[in-house]
């Protein structure tokens, strides 16, 4: 079980500030949190120390670089070829995250590729031919909302 890292209502507001914008002064945050420009940046250091704060990171619309289409892919492994599976999953540069789950299928994937012609070659010429598949099923987003309601 993991631990549970403590975090105050001013890291809480800091976080959802970074989230929003990471290059956000520590001047205009401390004027919203009533607290020191210091002070805003020791807790940034120390979430980031904790490794509450993973990473600052640039949110790229997909859709503006040409990646049109994005699809939820389950994929199902034969049995005892799961650990190998998800490493390799997480080696092609069109799938943004792997999900290892229970039910149905053992992973669940985000991709993002150029059209129709993109996802044909990578479902067919990549992905099944990938050690250890045994099922591929493909869903397209419609729409995507994102939101984060853990703070």
């Amino acid at each position: 079980m993991a631990s549970k890292e403590m975090i105050d209502e001013e890291d809480r507001k800091i976080i959802a500030m970074l989230r929003e914008n990471a290059r956000r002064s520590l001047r205009s945050m401390a004027k919203e949190v009533k607290i020191s420009p210091s002070s805003v940046r020791n807790r940034i250091e120390r979430l980031v120390q904790k490794g509450i704060i993973k990473r600052f990171t640039v949110d790229v619309d997909p859709r503006k670089i040409g990646y049109e289409l994005q699809v939820i892919v389950l994929v199902t492994s034969r049995p005892g070829a799961s650990d190998s599976l998800f490493k390799a999953l997480q080696s092609f540069p069109q799938i943004s995250s792997v999900h290892w789950t229970s039910g149905p299928a053992n992973f669940v994937c985000m991709i993002r590729v150029h059209d129709m012609n993109d996802l044909s070659h990578f479902l067919t010429s990549e992905l099944e031919k990938l050690k250890g598949v045994e099922r591929v099923e493909s869903m397209f987003v419609m729409a995507q909302s994102e939101k984060d309601s853990l703070l």
